[in-house]
């Protein structure tokens, strides 16, 4: 079992390969938020709600496989 910030994940992943996914991972979301700044003009907290919104979405999906 790999982790990663202290969540246990199920994969076949190493350390290393985890810790490149979640840096690129990262690097995309930052940039869209960007440019949706960018397009938009919107605030830093539109962008933290938007963030928030999908963390929110991934949760219950999380929760639906749970059921």
């Amino acid at each position: 079992m790999t982790h990663y910030n202290g969540i246990s994940l199920l994969t076949n992943y190493t350390q290393e390969e985890l810790t490149e996914i979640c840096e690129d991972a990262f690097v995309t979301i930052k940039e869209a938020c960007i440019r949706l700044q960018e397009k938009t003009k919107c605030s830093n907290q539109v962008v933290i709600a938007m963030l928030q919104n999908l963390t929110e979405f991934y949760l219950s999906l999380d929760e639906e496989e749970d059921i």
